[in-house]
């Protein structure tokens, strides 16, 4: 196994070497690199009330370029939560999958095919705190039974994705329609979303110098 994993991690430094030989040298990162210094510089000046080190303009504008990341990886989660796992969950209300007796499978729903739903059924996921699966809890109960007169436990469920069977629980569905509505949550917004935080991300950092020097003069005015 160790060998295994050595062999796998040379591979894989390797490869990664290349690829970072491969950008070094990539007409990709001269454009990024001009981007950057084109519309995300925050070019300080001195000032009478503020000291700022050499270093101090990439903090700044890396904490600007953190901020929108964030925004930006928020919206595409949420792009993911109510259009991927969201579709999953309006077609089990929709198929009136809302009871043990009424789950439905994944082939049964069409979702079978899905990687990124079975991956998300398989763990603790925001998916499962609303879908639920029959065969599991029927599991759970025997292991409960088992445990509570001393016998020894059954191995952990494991989904059988052909024959399992999953729903929304009628008391929470509310909270699930709730939680994974489509509105407002399409491509367009979401691209929105990004374009707008990458132009307002510019603009900070091409304004931010100005603004500190508007500080420091009215810093000055009242000294």
């Amino acid at each position: 196994m160790s060998l295994t994993y050595s062999l796998f991690a040379a591979s894989a430094g390797g490869i990664w070497e290349r690829l970072s030989e491969w950008y070094e040298g990539s007409l990709i990162r001269e454009l990024l690199t001009y981007i950057s210094e084109e519309y995300f510089t925050v070019e300080l000046g001195s000032y009478q009330n503020f000291a700022f080190s050499g270093s101090s303009g990439n903090l700044l504008r890396n904490i600007i370029l953190a901020a929108a990341c964030g925004i930006i990886i928020a919206a595409l989660m949420t792009l993911y939560m109510r259009r991927g796992l969201g579709g999953f969950v309006r077609r089990l209300i929709a198929t009136g999958a809302t009871s043990p007796e009424q789950a439905k499978t994944l082939m049964e729903l069409g979702y079978f095919r899905s990687v990124a739903i079975r991956r998300e059924l398989s763990r603790g996921s925001a998916l499962r705190m609303v879908v639920r699966c029959r065969e599991q809890e029927a599991h759970e109960a025997e292991l409960a039974e088992r445990q509570s007169v001393g016998k020894r436990a059954s191995e952990t469920y494991r989904h059988d994705f052909l024959s399992a069977h999953f729903y929304v629980p009628e008391d929470l569905r509310h909270r699930a329609e709730i939680r994974f509505d489509a509105k407002g949550s399409g491509w367009l917004p979401t691209v929105i979303t990004i374009a707008v935080t990458v132009v307002a991300a510019s603009a900070i950092c091409w304004f931010l110098p100005d603004l500190i020097q508007m500080a420091d003069n009215l810093i000055s005015f009242f000294q």
